[in-house]
C-alpha cells in the first residue's frame, strides 16, 4: 500500500479558548486513559481493515492540547502506534503542544520515539495580548518551551495571532522577532479568527485590528531573515516545512484518529464521532468510529485541489491537474480567475498560484474557484 498521512486528535483542554470552537474537554485522568485505551482498539480496527499495518510517511498529534497527557499516559500511546503503525525511514513525527502544559519529561520520551517536529501554541510574546485571549502561559515561559526544545535537538514551529485587539504593528513585530530570534525554524501566523458556536462567537470583542498590514509586513520581514513563505500561513527555513499540512493541500490520503478527526482516501471525505463519550462507546464494541463521509465527484475534487494547491506557494500543476481533471475544468478555473488583478497571480507554462499581494487576498480569489 502506498504511504498515508495520519491524523491523532486528542480531545483534551485545561481551559477552552474562547476564540475556539474545536471539540474538546477538561477531561478527568479516568476519561484520558478510556481515549489512550480506544485509540489502540482504534488503530487494531484500521489494521483489520488494510490486512497489514498502514505505512505512514507523516504522523500529526494535535488537537485539544496533547501535552494535557501525562507522561504515562503519552507512553501508552506511543506503545499502541508503535505497534500499529508502520514507519518509513523518513516518517515526519509533529506534536502540538502550550507552553505551559509542556515538560522536560515529555521532550525526553519525544526525543526517545523519534517525534521530528513540535508546534508550539504561542500566539503573542505580550503577557497583556496572552491574558486577553485567555491564554495559561506567559511570555517568559514560552521562550523557555522553545529553549528546551532546542536544546533537545526538534525542529521547533511557533505560532503566532494578529489582529488581536489594540494590537499595533510594534507589539506584533515584538513577537514576531522574537521568535525568530529564539532560534524556531517554522512560524505559522494566523489572523484572529472567531469560529461559530466559540464562546466569542455569541458575543464577539470589540476594538478587533483588521491585520492587513500585520500580515504584509510579515511576508516582507521574514523573508528578510530567511524563512520562506510556503503557505498562506506558513513560514519555514529551507528544509523545514511541515510535511503533513502538505499532505492535506495536495489531496494525499488521510488516516484519522481519535474523537471528531477527519480524513480522506481518494475522493472520499470522512470523520469520526464528534464526542469522547461516543468514540469510548463505539470502540469498546468493536466498532468503527467512523461517522459519516462525503463522495466528491470529479468537479468537486478539482476545484478543492485548486484552492488547496493555491494556499501554497508551488501553486497548481497544470499538467498534473489536467492529467487528473482534465482541460475542460482547468480552462474553466482560468475563466472563473479572468477578473483577479494580474498582479496577484503567477502564471507560467507549468504552474498557476498566487503572488504575495494574491496571498493578501486569497479568500477572495478562492471564492470565485469554489
Amino acid at each position: 500500500m502506498d504511504p498515508l498521512s495520519v491524523y491523532l486528535h486528542v480531545p483534551f483542554c485545561s481551559v477552552k479558548c474562547p476564540y475556539c470552537a474545536f471539540y474538546s474537554q477538561r477531561g478527568t485522568d479516568d476519561e484520558k486513559d478510556a481515549y489512550v485505551r480506544s485509540i489502540e482498539k482504534e488503530l487494531r480496527w484500521w489494521d483489520r481493515q488494510y490486512g497489514e499495518k498502514p505505512l505512514i510517511h507523516t504522523l500529526y498529534v494535535g488537537g485539544g492540547t496533547p501535552t494535557c497527557l501525562s507522561v504515562l499516559q503519552w507512553q501508552r500511546l506511543i506503545e499502541s502506534l508503535v505497534t500499529h503503525l508502520e514507519r518509513c525511514l523518513d516518517t515526519e513525527i509533529s506534536i502540538e503542544a502550550n507552553p505551559e502544559s509542556l515538560s522536560v519529561e515529555h521532550m525526553a520520551l519525544w526525543k526517545d520515539w523519534g517525534v521530528t517536529r513540535v508546534s508550539l501554541g504561542i500566539q503573542s510574546l505580550w503577557d497583556d495580548e496572552l491574558l486577553w485571549l485567555k491564554r495559561h502561559h506567559t511570555a517568559t515561559r514560552a521562550l523557555w518551551a522553545v529553549d528546551q526544545l532546542l536544546k533537545y535537538g526538534f525542529n521547533v514551529s511557533g505560532d503566532l495571532m494578529f489582529g488581536l485587539a489594540g494590537q499595533s504593528l510594534k507589539k506584533w513585530h515584538h513577537s514576531l522577532s522574537g521568535l525568530v530570534h529564539s532560534g524556531v525554524s517554522h512560524l505559522s501566523i494566523y489572523q484572529l479568527s472567531i469560529e461559530e458556536g466559540s464562546v466569542w462567537g455569541k458575543m464577539p470583542p470589540s476594538g478587533l485590528q483588521n491585520g492587513y498590514g500585520h500580515y504584509r509586513w510579515s511576508q516582507w520581514y521574514l523573508e528578510e531573515k530567511g524563512f520562506s513563505q510556503y503557505e498562506i500561513a506558513s513560514f519555514a527555513k529551507p528544509g523545514c516545512e511541515c510535511r503533513h499540512n502538505q499532505a492535506y493541500w495536495f489531496q494525499k490520503n488521510v488516516l484519522p484518529l481519535g474523537p471528531s478527526a477527519w480524513g480522506y482516501n481518494d475522493g472520499v471525505r470522512f470523520w469520526n464521532v464528534r464526542t469522547l463519550a461516543e468514540y469510548v462507546d463505539r470502540i469498546s464494541q468493536d466498532k468503527s468510529a467512523v461517522e459519516g463521509k462525503e463522495c466528491l465527484d470529479l468537479e468537486k475534487r478539482g476545484r478543492e485541489f485548486a484552492v488547496l494547491a493555491l494556499r501554497t506557494s508551488q501553486g497548481i500543476d497544470i499538467s498534473l491537474f489536467t492529467q487528473r481533471f482534465g482541460d475542460k475544468l482547468f480552462n474553466s478555473i482560468l475563466s472563473d480567475l479572468q477578473n483577479v488583478p494580474e498582479d496577484c497571480l503567477l502564471m507560467n507554462g507549468t504552474s498557476l498560484a498566487l503572488s504575495r499581494k494574491g496571498m493578501r487576498v486569497a479568500n477572495a480569489i478562492w471564492s470565485l474557484i469554489i
